[in-house]
Parts: structure tokens; sequence; C-alpha cells
């Protein structure tokens, strides 16, 4: 095998060799910014993460001559299983230097413990589930790493292509030049002649709310992307887990909720790029990383952010009520942006197959400007 070794990942050490593949395949990048070195360690924390607790995850490093060279988790989903009863499992996390005949091994190895467990069909890659990192970037390399996205350079998907895998599904990314979009404005005129729009009430989350808000806006997530493709919900467990996770570096009046006449209609959640943020940090939070991420997320600001979470209750898709209310949502994440000094929102992912978002996307005006892949293959 070309030298290679491929070990499943158990110890401490283990973890640190499967960031530390992450680092080495990357490291001819100006784009890609890490994830906290300890992030993975907590992600595989069989005590404490409701991922590696719900779930059958597996990690694995690849070493050629003692060193790490790449990386892969297979997951067996237990709420993707009971959703689709599909017998798929997935895989995530792949990282690894330029050979192809590593990533064969890798997806491989993948494939071999997720056939074990029973799975026809592995399908991938998930960090570590659909709902936290998804795709392999395929274009738009030269474009920035926006937090909680992938970027891989152009060899990751032709040696997933080549050993065997095909296309599953295409996911967007757009930006939009905030200071000249006229969204917002055009939304006001909407809201002013509507007869509905006095009955509409909008509101972000505060620090003192959010943990019984986030709480909500979890519910309206698992409701509006229910019947969308790949969706499964986010459990309580591991809602609170993410609480906990992404609040130190959130804004949470950027995650603003619609209500009709008191009842939630719409969801639109907007966060400081935290890549930005990292970029220079490699990963690392101590000594000092800690205390500039916060300075340059809370009191400097971010020259970018990101709309991960455009969403209308299934219950008023495609009625007025929902259009305006996810509009308004939009106008005034744009209106924010601008007034922290955001120059650049990306709003990702979007299905390929979402026509009514892309659209409304394409109206604020923002461009499509990266597409990821997620691939599949029978086993």
């Amino acid at each position: 095998m070309n030298g290679l070794e491929i070990r499943e990942a158990e110890s401490r050490a283990d973890f640190d060799a499967f960031v530390e593949a992450a680092h080495r395949a990357q490291a001819g990048s100006k784009y890609y910014v890490p994830l906290l070195r300890d992030e993975m360690h907590w992600a595989f924390d069989k005590k404490k993460s409701p991922l590696v607790q719900e779930n059958d995850v597996r990690a694995f490093v690849a070493f050629r001559e003692g060193a790490p060279v790449g990386r892969i988790a297979s997951v067996v989903n237990r709420a993707h299983l009971s959703k689709y009863n599909d017998a798929t499992g997935h895989f995530g996390l792949l990282q690894g230097i330029d050979d192809p005949a590593l990533f064969a091994a890798l997806l491989d190895r993948a494939a071999d413990e997720l056939r074990a467990k029973g799975m026809q069909r592995i399908q991938g890659p998930f960090s570590l589930t659909i709902n936290h990192e998804t795709g392999i970037l395929i274009e738009g390399f030269d474009e920035p790493h926006v937090v909680r996205t992938n970027y891989s350079p152009p060899y990751y998907s032709r040696h997933i292509e080549a050993a065997g895998f095909k296309k599953s599904i295409d996911l967007f990314a757009a930006h939009c030049n905030v200071a000249q979009s006229d969204f917002p404005a055009r939304v006001a005129k909407l809201v002013e002649r509507s007869r509905i729009g006095k009955d509409l009430r909008t509101y972000g989350l505060t620090y003192a709310d959010w943990s019984k808000k986030f709480q909500l806006v979890l519910e309206l997530y698992n409701d509006a992307w229910a019947e969308n493709w790949g969706s499964i919900p986010v459990s309580p467990a591991e809602g609170k887990w993410i609480t906990g996770l992404v609040l130190p570096v959130s804004k949470p009046a950027w995650a603003r909720i619609a209500e009709w006449r008191g009842e939630p209609v719409a969801i639109v959640s907007q966060i400081p790029d935290v890549n930005e943020a990292m970029a220079d940090l490699d990963g690392r939070l101590i000594p000092f990383g800690w205390a500039k991420l916060m300075w340059r997320i809370h009191v400097a600001g971010t020259k970018r952010s990101r709309v991960p979470m455009i969403g209308v209750a299934r219950k008023w898709r495609g009625t007025r009520v929902g259009s305006l209310a996810v509009s308004m949502l939009l106008a005034q994440a744009i209106e924010q942006a601008r007034a922290a000094g955001v120059e650049d929102m990306e709003i990702s992912w979007m299905l390929e197959t979402n026509h009514a978002v892309l659209n409304l996307v394409e109206g604020l005006p923002a461009k499509v400007t990266r597409k990821f892949r997620v691939f599949e293959k029978r086993l």
C-alpha cells in the first residue's frame, strides 16, 4: 500500500495525529484555516460528545514512515437510518496529501467499516453529520475559507472520483456585497404596502435568553429543514453541545426570528466569520489566541460574515406570510452586517435543488462563488 499504515484513532496521541494529518495535507494552502486543535478531541470524546454517544463513529489515521499523511471518519448515523432506512453510512473529516493511493486506501477503510456494520452505500463527506460541514469544495478554490465550511484543494474531488464515487448533490455558497445591496430598502417598501406586515414581529436573541431561545432556533431549524435532501434533526443533546460551543464567538442579536401573531414563522441566523479572526492562530487558543479571537470578533469586528440558516417553518412555506417574514429577516441581517462594518456576507450552504432560496439570495443581489459536492458509492 505504498508504505501506508492505517490505524483507528483511540488514544489522545492518535487524535493528535488525526489533527496533524489535516495540517500536513493543507500545509501548502494559503486559504485553509484549521479548526481549533482541541475541537477534534471534543468531537470524539466518548464521555462528552453527543455525536459519538448517539452514533457509531470511528476515526482512522494514515501513516507513512511514521508521519500522519491522511485521515477519515466513518459514521453510522442512527437518526439518518431511522428516517430513511436506506442502509447508508457516511464518511467525513477526509484530509490527505496529494496521493490517489492514499485517498483510495482511506475511503476503502471507511467503506470496510461501514460494510461490516451492514451498510450498503457510503456517502459523504459530512463532518460528522449533514448538520455540520458538508461536501468537498469543487469550485471557488481562490475564495476565502469561511467559517464552518470545508476547504480543500482540487485534487480531493479528483481522487474521490478516481476511487469510484459519483455525485450525490451539489451545495452552493453565494457572496453579497453588503454596501451595494438595496434589498433592505426594497423590503421596507414591501412591508409598508403589505397588510400583513403590521402583524409580523421580528426579534433577535440576547445573551440573557440565549439558552432558552436557542432551543426555539433548533426547533425551527429541524422543522424548516425536515423535507430537505438528506436532512436529519439535531437532537436535544447535540443542540445543547452546539449552544455551548458557538456562544463565545456568536452575536446573539444576529440570530433573528419572525413571528406571526405570536407564532414562530421563520429564522435567519448570521455569524461573524470566525475563520477570518483565526487565520493566523494555527488552531491554538493558548496562551494568547483566545484573547485575540475575542477582540477580533467582538471589538474590531470581522469584514466577512456567514448566513448558515435561512428557514421557513413548513406550515408557512409558500405563503405570503412566510415569504415576507424571511425577506424581512434577511434584510435585517444585511443591515446588521452593514452597521458592524462587514463588507462581504456569504450565504451557505444551499442545495442546488432549493430554487426558492437560490432565487431569493440572487435578488440580494448575491453571486454563487463556491460549490461543494457530496459523493456516494455502492458497497
